[in-house]
């Protein structure tokens, strides 16, 4: 019959003839694997899942077929000697729908005939019969023609390799000791040498080969070979000698005449092996009930890829490696954080500190669950030497017998992910000279010597692990893009393993191929795993536990794409009183499902909240979602209203018709508080408003349009041009669901934050929209017909005017500006008036044709000053100030005009007007430039360029572009001046500006 040889290259012998080999590698790891299961189906997923360690091309199913097509012209060939009774034999591999069996006994494959002789050696060892056993396994081990699997691709392969040799180096240990126990000492001293040139570290062969020896008449040569044993161990591995090896030292040390008895003796060796794990106890057990075992090593290895977290590893040395009594030390963090790699490190680290061993267990079962304590104690007892029928049933019990085993040992519990105090508390050693460290996702109320909480990596440490996984080459050739990556991965270390991984698996694909891939939110979370490891996966494990209504808590708040938000904006978008909004809240942060920085202040972590989005879309019903979406508009409308009613003189006006609202909005202050609070959450903002223009929902398109319809009271301090995509998307969106008022509403507003936009071709579409407004409403409808209409009509022509004053038509500036003047005036409000006045003075003032009477316009400067001043409205008092300060500098007053200038800019720093500021530092550049005083004009036009940079608006960097280049080349700066005299050409053309009216 056909034989498969696996122990050593692969290799199939026919019935008549030689051995040889079935193809190339690939074909070869199929064969192992169907080799290793004889007998039995494998499916073409678990050829294809071994041959591929990751992610196997898109034509694996192709040629996992070709390769069996391959082995079958090899192994299915017909014997000469077989077939007499002229019927074709079953072929040697056969097909089924899902995958194939190879039909042969296990006797057919020496790896199986390999474990058949390792249980016949353990089936006579345990009858008494130690030759016949040493026969068997001496029969076992001959089998072996070099390294197992040798040259097989895969990680099915590596497995395979890892195991078998493992077994035969468990073989080769027992195989030694039976011949110990056979009285065969003397003869076997060269023996066990050469197993040990084969497996230093294993100390059960040290223990024979001391044995050995002391039987032989050499118990000197065994005393040196335990300071040999010691030395290859401290030097190679940083570990001291097991209890069991020690403890034999110290009989042949007291020539304890029981080790020359055979078969005596055995009990004082290191525990057997699984290959023998059956055999039974020795006649003299060390400790009644409990077998001596080698100390335990349980840690699984070090990460090869630990990166930064130096501070924190530090802290947790020093804990655990400074001989404090009973040390507790925890981890804690959001699942992928690099809690376990943090702890294994730190293990590692501090595991000489405990010289009677490591213990470790994953408190969390294959499923999420978390794990029971009982049977994690069961692990730990067996390593511990308590034979399985000697556990005690109950979980203190169990308990009381580990500390008790502990209590005079200095031994390392690591218990990795960890679900509660209630789970770990079994688990904890008594001993003083014990340590434990446990990582968890939270666990507050544990008492511990340290708790170390851990957060994303740091922008280095980020980019570091990337090019740790992914290979440094790449950080040498995109070095932005690794940053850019880095942050799309929310400096997660399992996303940036993930993303290493994908990338060092990927060598044609560039980082940017990766971020590009990464930046869709649909498909983020699909792009970052590691092998069956995905980040997805880990957050699942989260949620998994969580009540039905923190679940759904948990969805609908990452529904509105919030930066960040408190109490009353998570009640809002929940739908439930603020007090029990907070408990849901808190219970998230406990479970690490979100952040807080800040006391009643929240957010989701990047990664954390695509997955929730994810969730909410797959779980959510549509009309759930839309629910979330009015709510969240309705808070962020309600917020912005305060806002205005809190800084705005002329509040009452502008919110009176604003769409009807549940929320009462954020607590946002007053005055200056109010803006500042504007300012901050304006990401927010600007990301619900844009949501609510793609809901489909009629509410919440009209509540983002009134939101957006008053940002612009705040556009002295925030970059309106930041609203032009979600503005430019409510239109047709209030067009189509709303109509009437709010869809003229949703052409003003977009009109408004386009004219602030960077894009020069924004301008042209603002005027559009403007005037679309004035279609719908008339030239000037009368008050009475309501506040919005007649405020839109007012303000479009106010923003006309400054709209045709950029593009430098001053004629159709004026006209607008008078127009809006002459409707503000049937209000027979004295401050509306008053701006608009103003905004006419100041086309009276640019406009290069018109000869400035500078009396005149002093005059009403000083009224119009006062007007502004008595109503406490700083921001047009500012803007009147800078007119006057503008008609004295055209009128050649350059000294007085800086004098102004100066005194504006104080004001408007102070109370916070950025655009403001931003124009007036242009202009007291122009006139410090006309005083010449070029070395203050040259550092007045730089902070002016970085605050237009910021402002986004195209008229207001041109003109700082312009100042700087003028007062560079004021002071020799050829090559800069020429190079910022140009940008502000190339706006000014953008803008179609005529020539000449950029001059001062």
């Amino acid at each position: 019959m056909t034989r498969i040889l696996l122990l050593g290259p692969v290799q199939y012998v026919p019935v008549r003839g030689t051995a040889a080999r079935p193809g190339a590698p690939g074909p070869q790891a199929v064969l192992a694997a169907l080799a290793l299961r004889a007998g039995n189906l494998v499916t073409i997923d678990e050829l294809i899942d071994g041959l591929y360690h990751d992610d196997p091309p898109s034509t694996a199913r192709r040629v996992v077929v070709n390769y069996v097509h391959r082995l079958r012209t090899h192994i299915d060939r017909v014997d000469p000697a077989e077939g007499t009774s002229g019927e074709r034999p079953s072929a040697v591999i056969g097909t089924t729908d899902d995958g194939y069996v190879l039909r042969l006994p296990d006797e057919s494959v020496d790896a199986l005939r390999f474990g058949l002789l390792t249980a016949r050696a353990r089936h006579h060892a345990r009858s008494g019969d130690p030759a016949a056993a040493a026969a068997a396994l001496e029969e076992a081990l001959g089998m072996w023609r070099g390294t197992a699997l040798a040259g097989l691709p895969g990680p099915a392969a590596e497995d395979h390799r890892r195991a078998l040799t493992e077994q035969r180096a468990s073989a080769v240990e027992h195989h030694l000791e039976l011949l110990l126990e056979c009285g065969r000492s003397a003869e076997l001293v060269p023996d066990i040498l050469r197993a040990l040139e084969a497996y230093p570290y294993r100390e059960r062969l040290h223990g024979a080969l001391m044995l050995a020896l002391y039987r032989s008449g050499r118990a000197a040569e065994a005393l040196l070979a335990f300071e040999d044993a010691r030395r290859v161990l401290a030097d190679e591995l940083g570990v001291d000698a097991g209890p069991a090896l020690r403890e034999l030292h110290a009989a042949v040390l007291a020539e304890d005449q029981a080790l020359l008895a055979v078969p005596g003796g055995r009990a004082l060796l290191v525990a057997p092996s699984p290959a023998d794990e059956d055999s039974p106890p020795s006649a003299a057990p060390v400790r009644p009930g409990v077998q001596e075992l080698p100390a335990p090593a349980q840690l699984p290895p070090a990460p090869y890829d630990f990166t930064g977290r130096q501070e924190q590893l530090s802290a947790l040395v020093g804990a655990l490696d400074g001989g404090a009594e009973h040390a507790v030390a925890v981890i804690t963090g959001m699942g992928g954080v690099g809690k376990t790699t943090l702890a294994l490190r730190t293990a590692h680290t501090v595991a000489a500190g405990y010289p009677d061993g490591q213990l470790y267990a994953n408190l969390r079962g294959p499923d999420g669950a978390p794990g029971d304590p009982a049977a994690i104690l069961a692990g730990f007892l067996a390593a511990l030497g308590v034979p399985h029928e000697r556990f005690p049933a109950s979980l203190a019990d169990r308990t009381a017998l580990f500390r008790t085993l502990l209590s005079r040992r200095a031994v390392l519990v690591v218990l990795d992910n960890a679900a509660g105090v209630t789970q770990v508390e079994p688990l904890l050693p008594g001993a003083a000279r014990c340590a434990a460290l446990i990582t968890a996702r939270a666990l507050a109320a544990m008492p511990a010597t340290l708790t170390v909480p851990l957060v994303g990596m740091g922008t280095d440490d980020a980019v570091e692990l990337i090019g740790k996984v992914a290979g440094a080459r790449r950080l040498d050739e995109e070095p932005e893009a690794v940053a850019a990556l880095a942050a799309a991965c929310g400096h997660l270390p399992l996303a940036l393993r993930a993303a290493g991984a994908r990338l060092a698996a990927r060598p044609a694909w560039s980082v940017a191929t990766l971020l590009e891939r990464v930046s869709d939110q649909a498909r983020l979370l699909g792009e970052l795993r590691v092998g069956e490891l995905t980040v997805e996966a880990v957050f699942e494990l989260s949620t998994s536990q969580l009540p039905p209504r923190q679940a759904r808590a948990f969805m609908a708040l990452s529904i509105p794409h919030y930066a960040e938000f408190d109490v009353r904006g998570a009640a809002a978008v929940l739908d439930l009183p603020e007090r029990d909004a907070e408990t849901v809240l808190e219970a998230l942060v406990d479970a690490v499902l979100l952040e807080t920085r800040a006391p009643g202040r929240y957010h989701f972590h990047d990664l954390v909240g695509a997955y929730a989005r994810a969730k909410a879309k797959a779980e959510l019903s549509e009309s759930e979602r839309r629910a979330v979406v009015r709510r969240a508009a309705d808070y962020i409308c309600a917020s912005v209203v305060a806002a205005v009613r809190a800084s705005q003189p002329l509040a009452g006006p502008l919110t009176a018709d604003i769409h009807p609202r549940r929320s009462a909005g954020a607590d946002v202050g007053t005055g200056r508080d109010a803006m500042l609070w504007v300012r901050g959450v304006l990401p927010t903002v600007v990301a619900v408003v844009e949501q609510a223009a793609a809901s489909g929902d009629p509410d919440a398109v009209a509540l983002a349009v009134d939101t957006v319809t008053l940002v612009p009271c705040f556009e002295d301090i925030v970059p309106l041009g930041s609203f032009a995509q979600a503005a430019t998307a409510l239109v047709p969106a209030a067009v189509a669901l709303c109509g009437g008022d709010i869809a003229g509403t949703a052409y003003y507003a977009a009109g408004v934050v386009l004219q602030k936009h960077s894009s020069p071709e924004s301008l042209h579409r603002s005027r559009a929209h403007l005037l679309r407004v004035l279609d719908i409403f008339g030239d000037a409808p009368a008050p009475g017909g309501g506040p919005r209409p007649f405020l839109l009509v007012l303000f479009s022509l106010a923003m006309l005017a400054q709209l045709e004053l950029q593009f430098g038509n001053f004629a159709a500036a004026r006209a607008y500006a008078e127009r809006s003047v002459a409707v503000a005036e049937v209000s027979g409000d004295r401050e509306l008036v008053a701006r608009r006045r103003t905004l006419l003075l100041q086309v009276e003032v640019e406009d290069p044709e018109r000869r400035i009477d500078l009396v005149r316009i002093g005059a009403e400067c000083r009224e119009l000053s006062g007007v502004f001043t008595r109503r406490e409205d700083e921001k047009w008092l500012i803007r009147m100030l800078m007119t006057e300060a503008e008609s004295v500098l055209r009128g050649g007053g350059h000294a007085e005009a800086a004098g102004l200038y100066r005194r504006v800019l104080e004001r408007a720093r102070h109370s916070g007007h950025a655009r403001n500021e931003t124009e007036c530092l242009f202009r007291l550049s122009e006139a410090l430039l006309a005083t010449g005083d070029t070395g203050a004009a040259v550092d007045t036009a730089r902070d002016a360029v970085a605050g237009a940079r910021l402002a986004q608006e195209p008229l207001l960097t041109a003109h700082g572009h312009r100042a700087l280049g003028l007062a560079l080349r004021a002071v020799g700066e050829e090559a800069e001046a020429a190079s910022h005299l140009e940008r502000a050409e190339e706006l000014y053309r953008a803008l179609r500006r005529p020539p000449g009216t950029a001059e001062v």
